[in-house]
């Protein structure tokens, strides 16, 4: 069975609350109020604010026209025709919620609705309009802002703010189905919230990683690339980037010219991915260029590579005994030195594989190294599932790999969490931004 939350607790203080003031106050109805308490209460206190923002525009819209309202009933409606009175609440609906649509509140109209039926239809007969509908706008008030109060509220916790935390996407802090669970994307942005450090390290271009983090508030700069850059997924801003120089570039693109082959050669120009290409040679690469040509933040182009245009990186999608051919000629190069290159499966197309060419200066842990730099942190927390992550791990002054982790990164990484499946990268960050004893885990 699922746990209590923070936000069930919160809710019945915040009711709790609600009949206190009343009974303080000694006047009103509280049944309003606590309604408002729990319509108001959500997980981030961000989303309350906004929320409560507009139910209070709500509340005032409401509470103006059921009070005109009200008035409207006691001068024209006698009160042995009651079908009136509906058939006139009724119709006003309309305007009311049409009034939040044009102010583009709409989230406001279901409050609006509310504080205006609980005036005109539960008052009294005999009550004075102006004095009755002011009550019913205070009752709201009273448990909005309750509702605001408590769910701002929060018991003083230690956090170690300086802690850098790094987790790898895919297979790490994504589940088999390479989504982010709701649990850990609510956990992410609580913490994230409360000031925590928290970014994520990825093989993917920001093109393929933004649907992927949607939603999430992250305030750091992402690794993407493999390392190769830092993006700002805010300002949709590359603020770092090790490319390949244009000579070196051209010297590895002269094998694949060699053999009469094609590759994806990836440039940055005014914050978006610039991809050069020629003619396909097989279908893999033509599928992997109709799966992504559309994506944004991504413009492929059939040229060749500009003269005096750095490199990203390059790839190339080709059966395995050519892909060892050319990851061959590479490192035979006179550059080689200048580069790094690494080749694996391509998971959707069987007997194909990935070969992909970085600066030798691009690599997640020295991304790592650089947002630790820019951000004055005192120590790094990382998690991974592939060897391309054991570096970075290693390097880290507290390093985690996944269960279902590559056997390889589990023999070398100081402590194994539970899969990626189960969590275990958000929970084991808030259990470390919250650890009154944090010690260096990682031998040095």
């Amino acid at each position: 069975m699922p746990k209590i939350g923070l936000r069930i607790i919160k809710s019945s203080a915040a009711v709790f609350l609600c009949f206190v003031i009343y009974l303080i106050r000694g006047d009103g109805i509280p049944f309003y109020s606590a309604i408002a308490a729990v319509l108001c209460m959500q997980p981030y206190v961000s989303n309350s604010r906004k929320v409560a923002f507009n139910r209070i525009i709500g509340t005032f819209i409401g509470g103006i026209a059921g009070m005109l309202i009200m008035m409207a009933e006691k001068s024209f409606i006698p009160p042995q025709a009651p079908i009136l009175k509906y058939l006139l609440i009724s119709a006003t609906i309309i305007p009311l919620i049409y009034i939040t649509v044009l102010a583009k509140k709409t989230s406001a109209s279901y409050i609006t609705c509310v504080v205006f039926m609980s005036i005109t239809v539960s008052h009294g007969l005999d009550a004075n309009p102006y004095f009755f509908a002011l009550n019913r706008i205070i009752d709201t008030l009273i448990g909005i802002f309750v509702s605001l109060g408590v769910n701002a509220f929060h018991l003083p916790r230690r956090k170690n703010a300086q802690l850098l935390f790094v987790s790898d996407l895919d297979g790490t802090l994504t589940d088999s189905n390479g989504k982010i669970s709701s649990y850990t994307r609510f956990k992410l942005n609580q913490l994230l919230q409360k000031g925590a450090m928290i970014t994520v390290a990825s093989a993917r271009s920001s093109s393929s990683i933004e649907p992927i983090l949607s939603g999430i508030s992250f305030s750091l700069p992402i690794i993407t690339m493999n390392g190769a850059a830092l993006y700002d997924l805010k300002k949709k801003t590359y603020l770092y980037s090790k490319n390949i120089p244009y000579s070196v570039a051209t010297e590895v693109l002269g094998i694949f010219e060699k053999y009469g082959l094609n590759c994806f050669v990836h440039t940055i120009i005014n914050d978006v991915l610039h991809i050069y290409y020629g003619d396909f040679t097989n279908a893999a690469e033509e599928k992997f260029y109709h799966a992504h040509k559309l994506r944004p933040l991504k413009n492929y182009i059939y040229s060749p590579l500009p003269k005096e245009r750095d490199v990203v990186y390059i790839m190339a999608v080709d059966r395995l005994e050519m892909i060892q051919r050319l990851y061959k000629d590479i490192l035979n190069l006179g550059c080689a030195d200048r580069v790094n290159a690494v080749y694996y499966a391509d998971q959707y197309n069987e007997g194909y594989y990935f070969l992909e060419i970085y600066s030798v200066e691009a690599s997640k842990e020295n991304a790592v190294l650089e947002l630790k730099k820019r951000y004055a942190l005192e120590r790094v927390a990382a998690f991974g599932d592939d060897e391309s992550d054991a570096a970075m791990i290693d390097q880290a002054d507290y390093g985690y790999a996944v269960a279902n982790a590559a056997n390889r990164l589990k023999e070398t990484a100081p402590h194994i969490i539970g899969s990626q499946d189960s969590d275990a990268v958000v929970k084991t960050i808030e259990k470390l931004y919250h650890s009154r004893k944090l010690e260096r885990q990682n031998p040095q």
